[in-house]
């Protein structure tokens, strides 16, 4: 199918198919629960998640993502939809997605993409990229889970290299301050984003991508399925993997206060015998081939993916840097 056409199904089964099943679902249950609740509820309960594969060369079909077992097994969801898409569609289970976790990473200047950073309430997360701000300050660009603490924390408030995880201290590993993070709803976020003010005195690498090569800015054209892309991170370091989807709405990620859902993601899976991520990534700049950035990890998972490994999640660059007001350094 034409991308086009492939939007427009994903729309027209969302639409039709899916949201009809998720609100017969939360009606049946309904009773006694307050309005806060059923827009959370709906969030967790929908459990799929739509979006755009590769099917050839020059083709794309229907990319479904199940995060229910029970949507996948006898609810004749799956059918549905596949009988709507005429049978081209790329369905398969991916479990549960958990915004990234910690493990560790060293203190390290002058600061590099792929260093531990975070909030100083946070344990640990990745620093994906420095960044010009709306001032023309330089920050350093992470998830909003790792830098503002998911919207519990205030601008101004310590960032740490490394994270607290790691063994980093306030103040005596300050690397800068929370500037702006775009708070996180239930539903419809289309990113995981914040960004901190570096101090004047601390030290930074804005274009060296440890592993990979020099950072050549952001990519003028959209990620694409079957694209081959890259990450440094502070737990897995370099990893290369393979877009397997993009504009994948409705995708349901656990965080600390409870199931949030993002549209318009970009899903990838590690090459070889590993995983693309692990817990402490959180916040990679992904790269393409040429070494631009594409997009911003924030989320993975454990089940899914062709080397079973799972699969993780990125925002759309272009979202991150235009709600921000970012530019790249030259």
């Amino acid at each position: 199918m034409r991308m086009s056409s492939v939007r427009a199904l994903k729309e027209e089964i969302a639409s039709q198919i899916v949201e009809p099943l998720v609100e017969r679902e939360l009606s049946a249950r309904s009773f006694g629960i307050e309005a806060t609740s059923m827009r959370r509820a709906r969030a967790a309960s929908r459990g799929i998640a739509l979006g755009i594969a590769r099917a050839g060369t020059d083709d794309y079909q229907l990319a479904v993502r199940v995060q229910r077992r029970a949507l996948s097994e006898g609810s004749g969801l799956i059918e549905q939809i596949m009988q709507r898409a005429s049978g081209e569609a790329d369905v398969r289970y991916v479990g549960q997605i958990f915004k990234q976790a910690p493990w560790h990473q060293s203190r390290q200047r002058p600061m590099l993409i792929g260093n531990s950073v975070a909030h100083f309430r946070v344990t640990a997360g990745t620093a994906g990229a420095f960044l010009r701000g709306r001032d023309g300050s330089l920050v350093v660009l992470s998830n909003n889970h790792v830098l503002a603490h998911e919207d519990k924390a205030a601008v101004g408030d310590a960032i740490l290299q490394p994270g607290r995880y790691d063994g980093g201290i306030d103040p005596a590993d300050r690397v800068g301050t929370l500037s702006e993070s775009i708070r996180l709803r239930r539903s419809d976020n289309l990113v995981d984003a914040a960004v901190a003010t570096v101090g004047k005195n601390i030290s930074v690498d804005p274009f060296l991508l440890t592993g990979i090569g020099t950072l050549a800015g952001r990519s003028a054209t959209p990620v694409q399925p079957g694209d081959r892309v890259s990450k440094v991170g502070r737990t897995t370091g370099v990893t290369h993997g393979i877009v397997t989807a993009v504009e994948l709405d409705d995708v349901v990620v656990n965080y600390d206060r409870g199931p949030l859902s993002f549209n318009q993601q970009i899903e990838i899976e590690g090459t070889g015998s590993s995983a693309f991520s692990a817990g402490g990534d959180s916040g990679s700049l992904i790269v393409n081939a040429a070494r631009q950035g594409v997009g911003l990890l924030f989320a993975g998972g454990d089940q899914g993916g062709s080397n079973g490994k799972g699969l993780t999640y990125a925002n759309d660059l272009d979202h991150v840097v235009g709600l921000l007001g970012l530019t790249f350094p030259a």
